[in-house]
């Protein structure tokens, strides 16, 4: 996999990198981006090969190779280009940093990223890294999803064992279920709940205690602003569980 890893050098920024180490299996080819259109080129240079030589110094660092990518450009511009030039599976980033945003622990460069560029992302907030047993995907039926988008996580580290907890919301019978899944080393579980109040009544307490990851589809972003303002309501509730957003 070619994995691209969104720093600015923050202590988040360098966890989520590290996260990414530990979910990726086999050899993969990790790029370490930092765009700036107001920095010193040296001193961003050799800030990214100070962050690259502690990733190498990770035990999970053997077997990959790392390269980095200094931008004088915006981030999202920056971001689009080694997308495309480096052919890029998927965008690692922390879930906050230096620019946050009104969204408990979500920060805004994240939220433009996720938004902006059509490519998967993995958010990952300040925890460590969990083996990938139980995945929560919900889909809200009144949106189209590509479900092709899923063979994405052929790709990523999991346990032997692993399930996909499917949760579709037909409010309103406004949809039809999605029958093409086909992930052949998952366990596949599905529900279907027909109430807008089951999302944080029945979904979001039993992935916040199962679940190692959830995974969105872009087109539903609604679902993820939706979760991220309600934690952000609520002090005694962090989000602490990563987040995959597939577009597709």
């Amino acid at each position: 996999m070619n994995i691209l890893i969104l720093t600015d050098f923050s202590p988040q920024a360098y966890n989520a990198a590290r996260y990414a180490l530990n979910s990726n299996s086999g050899s993969s080819k990790f790029y370490v981006l930092h765009a700036s259109s107001t920095g010193e080129a040296s001193q961003i240079d050799e800030a990214l090969l100070d962050f690259v030589a502690r990733l190498k110094k990770e035990p999970a660092a053997n077997g990959h190779s790392f390269s980095t990518l200094p931008f004088s450009d915006n981030l999202i511009n920056a971001t689009r280009k080694a997308v495309t030039e480096k052919r890029i599976d998927l965008i690692v980033m922390g879930a906050s940093g230096k620019n946050t945003s009104n969204f408990q622990g979500l920060g805004g460069n994240t939220c433009n990223v996720v938004k902006k560029v059509k490519c998967p992302v993995l958010v990952v907030p300040n925890c460590d890294f969990k083996q990938w047993e139980n995945l929560y995907l919900p889909l809200d039926l009144r949106f189209p999803v590509h479900t092709e988008a899923l063979q994405l996580l052929q790709k990523l580290s999991v346990s032997k064992d692993v399930t996909l907890d499917v949760w579709e919301f037909n409010y309103n019978k406004a949809g039809t279920q999605i029958e093409d899944f086909k992930l052949p080393n998952y366990k596949l579980v599905r529900k279907t709940l027909k109430e807008e109040s089951d999302f944080f009544g029945k979904f979001w307490p039993e992935a916040n205690i199962k679940a190692n990851v959830i995974v969105f589809f872009a087109r539903q972003l609604h679902i993820t602003e939706k979760l991220l303002n309600r934690l952000s309501a609520t002090e005694t509730r962090k989000q602490n569980l990563p987040v995959l957003i597939l577009h597709g």
